[in-house]
C-alpha cells in the first residue's frame, strides 16, 4: 500500500512539474507574469491563459498581446487580447458565460438562457468590442482600416442557440473554435517588420500581473 501511494505521489509531482514547465515557457507567462498558481486559482486568468494558448497555435507571422488598457472616451477600457497577424489585426473580447447564448449584431442586449427557464441579459458584446476596435484604429492611423477585425470569443462552457451577424469584419465564436477559424486566415497584408513595429507601439498599454483580468460585462441578476 505504501508503495502504491509513493507511486501515485511521484506521478502527481511529475504531472504538476510538467504543467509548470509548460506554463513557465508559455507566451502567456512571458506577457503577464501570472504564475501557474494564478492560472489554477483565478478563473479569469485561466480563461486568458487558455485563449493565449489557442492563439499561439495559429500559423503565420504573428505577435500576441493581452490585457491592453486603452483610453476610450475619457475612460480606460480593456482589450482582452490582440492578435497582430500577417493577415490583419484582430481585437478580441472574452465573454465568460455558461448558458445558451442568443443575440443579434444590431441588438442593444443579448440573452443567456439558464436552467429552469431562468434568463440573464447582458450588453451586446459586439458593440463593446467594436468601440475598442475603433479606438485602436484611431490610435494606429498608419494601418489600413480594412485590416482590423472585431472578435467576440466566449468561454467553452456556453452554447450558441441563435447568433445573427451581418458584418464581414465581425466574428463570434468560442475558444475551442479558434483553431477552425484560424484555418480560414489567408493573405499576407502585414510584414514581419510592420507587426514588430505595431507591437512596439502598443507594448506600453499592456499590463500583466498587477492588472485584474476579467470579463468587461458585469453579471446582472438572474430573472
Amino acid at each position: 500500500m505504501t508503495l502504491f501511494f509513493l507511486v501515485v505521489l511521484i506521478a502527481i509531482i511529475g504531472y504538476f512539474s510538467f504543467k509548470l514547465y509548460i506554463h513557465d515557457n508559455s507566451t502567456f507567462y512571458q506577457l503577464t507574469g501570472y504564475s501557474y498558481f494564478n492560472v489554477l486559482m483565478n478563473k479569469s486568468v485561466r480563461t486568458s491563459y487558455q485563449l493565449t494558448k489557442e492563439l499561439e497555435h495559429i500559423q503565420g507571422t504573428k505577435k500576441i498581446m493581452v490585457n491592453l488598457q486603452l483610453p476610450v472616451h475619457n475612460e480606460v477600457q480593456t482589450i482582452d487580447a490582440l492578435l497582430l497577424h500577417e493577415s490583419g489585426v484582430y481585437v478580441v473580447n472574452v465573454i465568460e458565460k455558461s448558458g445558451w447564448i442568443n443575440g443579434r449584431e444590431q441588438s442593444i442586449e443579448w440573452m443567456e438562457l439558464l436552467h429552469k427557464d431562468q434568463k440573464r441579459v447582458f450588453n451586446n458584446p459586439i458593440h463593446e468590442t467594436k468601440r475598442l476596435t475603433h479606438a485602436l484604429k484611431d490610435r494606429l492611423t498608419e494601418v489600413d482600416g480594412s485590416l482590423f477585425e472585431t472578435m467576440v470569443v466566449f468561454t467553452n462552457n456556453c452554447s450558441f442557440q441563435h447568433i445573427e451577424i451581418q458584418s464581414s469584419d465581425v466574428e463570434v465564436l468560442k475558444i475551442a473554435e479558434l483553431k477552425e477559424w484560424a484555418a480560414t486566415l489567408e493573405g499576407k497584408r502585414l510584414s514581419e517588420t510592420e507587426i514588430e513595429t505595431l507591437y512596439a507601439t502598443l507594448e506600453s498599454l499592456m499590463h500583466g500581473e498587477k492588472a485584474i483580468l476579467r470579463s468587461k460585462t458585469a453579471t446582472p441578476p438572474v430573472s
